[in-house]
Parts: structure tokens; sequence; C-alpha cells
């Protein structure tokens, strides 16, 4: 199979350009907002504005989990997408009254993360609907490629706008990007979910959801190892504008760092497509890779010229966009369909739970410290966590295990 295989199901088509587009304008916001939080507030407050969006988004992945696995999933990412377009174009207008910035942006950045809940396990389990299991892996990088275009042109169009117009116009192409993204999202079919009992409480989806995860090692050690690596992860993203400013750089170059990024996970993305990773060889390839990021991000701390930590974010994105092909395709013929949404969600929970301390953590760490003390020790943590999958069998076996519970249906591929 060839990415052209999975480029001509048209329904898939108008989701990776809905949903790309829709990226971009995330990610022109994000960098608006990051660099003007951090520049009037400094780290601390640079670190409490992810804070609110993942107090936000957090507490509501579960239920978004659930309406996922019982509303078609397009209907879903639809209604979050018009949402954020309605709350980010209040936040606009309130700026533009003359409101505090940092009260308003961290306002906002809550009440999208709200919404994300419901908007990113609908998009995630969507996929797999509209594509078959043999070009899921083709699907998935073609995915990850749109995705990291939108990451690579956000964030220069992004750290020019904020630059020369201010956040307000940053919000405004959010708000465009939001609609547009509702408007494809319309014209793709609503996809049943194939359920064979009555729908059940909260509490009893969760515990169905759960217990599919306890029977899949790869997942349940993913989801666990992740709480830890995110922490060190999160206290890293603080550092960045921070290294920029060290260097007498401003918030064009704050773009470009996240532009590199992108287009090493584009690059990964489409060498992960073109070549599938084997499932035999999933997890080995997946925690080698994760150790070779957090490297890479320790090196952007070094005291080197910026082409060379460019450099580096290019390699880390590289890898990354090859990770992220590898995670999103076993989840895709990995887990039933009626399940997907809530696998998603815990899978989203676990590995973030802890990530609202940690940009405060982070911030409180640069502050008290400095950047590259801060690298080191988020390094450290992320390296000793994360060489459990390789260490153990079952944690790198990415593949579907046979359980009495959850029997392996047609569509998925039985483990050897």
């Amino acid at each position: 199979m060839a990415l052209k295989d999975a480029w001509e199901i048209p329904e898939f088509r108008r989701l990776l350009i809905g949903n790309g587009v829709n990226m971009l304008g995330s990610s022109i916001f994000i960098i608006g907002m990051g660099w003007t939080i951090a520049e009037i507030g400094g780290p601390k407050a640079y670190g409490l504005v992810f804070t609110a969006y993942f107090l936000g988004h957090l507490p509501l992945l579960l239920y978004g989990g659930m309406v996922v696995d019982r509303m078609p999933r397009r209907t879903v990412a639809l209604i979050a997408d018009l949402s954020q377009a309605v709350l980010v174009a209040i936040a606009m207008l309130v700026l533009m009254a003359g409101f505090d910035v940092i009260k308003t942006l961290l306002v906002i950045t809550f009440l999208t993360g709200g919404a994300g809940a419901f908007s990113i396990p609908a998009i995630g389990a969507l996929v797999p609907d509209l594509v078959e299991e043999e070009v899921l892996a083709q699907a998935n990088a073609l995915r990850g490629v749109a995705m990291t275009a939108a990451w690579m042109l956000g964030p220069l169009i992004g750290g020019a706008t904020v630059e020369y117009w201010g956040i307000e116009a940053c919000l405004f192409i959010d708000v465009v990007t939001f609609l547009f993204s509702g408007a494809v999202l319309w014209t793709i079919s609503e996809v049943p979910i194939q359920r064979d009992e009555e729908a059940e409480s909260l509490r009893d989806e969760v515990i169905e959801a759960w217990a599919f995860v306890k029977t899949q090692p790869w997942l349940f050690a993913g989801i666990f190892m992740f709480m830890i690596w995110h922490v060190g992860d999160s206290a890293i993203e603080i550092g960045i504008p921070f290294i920029i400013d060290s260097k007498g750089l401003g918030a064009r170059e704050f773009g470009l760092f996240g532009a590199v990024g992108a287009g090493g996970a584009m690059i990964g993305s489409v060498i992960a497509g073109m070549k599938p990773i084997p499932k035999e060889s999933r997890g080995t390839v997946f925690y080698m890779f994760i150790g070779g990021i957090a490297w890479c991000m320790l090196m952007w701390a070094m005291p080197i010229p910026f082409w060379l930590i460019l450099l580096f974010v290019l390699i880390e994105g590289t890898l990354g966009g090859t990770l992220g092909v590898i995670w999103r395709t076993t989840m895709s013929d990995s887990v039933d369909q009626h399940l997907r949404g809530r696998v998603n969600s815990l899978d989203a929970i676990g590995s973030l739970i802890f990530i609202p301390l940690a940009p405060v953590l982070g911030g409180w760490m640069i502050e008290t410290t400095n950047v590259l003390t801060t690298y080191s020790i988020a390094v450290a943590f992320m390296v000793l966590t994360t060489t459990a999958g390789l260490i153990v069998p079952s944690f790198r076996r990415f593949e579907r295990i046979e359980h009495p519970d959850f029997p392996i249906t047609l569509d998925q591929s039985l483990s050897d």
C-alpha cells in the first residue's frame, strides 16, 4: 500500500484538509499566546497558561471519550469546532475592549482545553472509521503530515503575526480556521457506532475501557510511563522562549523553532508511512526513538549556536513524527471500534494527568535555577522511565493480545 491509497479515500482526504487547517489555526494561537505571556509575565505565567489548558482538558476527557463512543465522531468533532470558534471570538473581542491580557488568555485557554476533550478523541477515533485496516499506517502517516505541516507553517505565521499585529490577530485567524474545519466536517458522513448492548453509565463505560487497557501490556505500560515522561517534556517546553530570548532573538525565531520541529515531524511521518514499521518491531523502535528525543531536547539548553539548536530540533521532530505514526496505527488496529473513544481518552488522561503541575513546576525551576539545570533533571527522569519499555518484552510488543473478555475481531490481526 502507498500513501496515495489513503489519500484517494474522499472523506478521509476531506478530514485531513479540515483538521490540518484546524491545527494551523491552533498553532498560530499557541505561538502568539506563548510569546505574549512569556514577554508580559515571565516563566511562571507562561507555565500557568498551559496549566489552565490541562485543567480544562483533563477532567472532561473521560466524558468526552464516552460521548465519542455513543455519538457519531464527525458530529462530536463538528460541535467542538464550532464551540471553540465562538469562545475564541469572544476572547478576541474582550482583548480589543482592553481587558487584562494574561487573565483573558488564561480563561480562553481553560475553556478551549475543555472543548478539546471532545474533539481530540473524536478525530482519533474517526480515522479508522473512514479507512480500512490495510491502509491505516498510510492514513495515520498522512494525518501526521497534515498535522506537522500545520505546526510547521503555524509557528512562522504566528510569530510574525504576534510581532507585527498582536495576539488579537492570532485569535482572529484561529476563529476562521475553526469555522473552516467545521464546514469540512459537515460534508463527512456520520458513521454509526457498532455496539452490542445498550448504553451504560459513565462508570460502567470507563470500567469496560480500563479492563481492556489492562489486557494489553503495551498500552498499560505506555500510559503509565508517559505519566512521568510528559512531566519532563512539559517542563522543557516552558524553557523554549527563554532559550530564544537569552540569545537576543525574538518572536520570529520562536516561531522558527516550532516550524523546524514540525518540519522534522513531517519527515518522520512520511518515512513511517512509506515504509511502515512491522508490528513485531514497533515497540523497540518506539522506545529507542524516545530516548533519542530526550537527548536532543537536552542539547537545546546547551551554550551552542542557534542554528545547531535547530538541527537538534529537526532530529527530535523526525523521531517524534515516526513515533506518532507508530502509536496512532497501533491504537487504530488493536482497539475495538466501540472502545476507541474511551481508550483514546484514558490514554490521554494517563499520559497527561500530571501536566497541570508540570508547567508551573518548570517555570519555578527555571526562575530558581536556570534552563540547563531544569532540562538536565527533566531528561534524566524521561530516559530512566522509558528505558523500561526496552527492558520488558511485553511492553515493547505493540500488538493486540488475545483475551477471553475481548476476543479478536475479524478486522484485527491476531498476535503471533
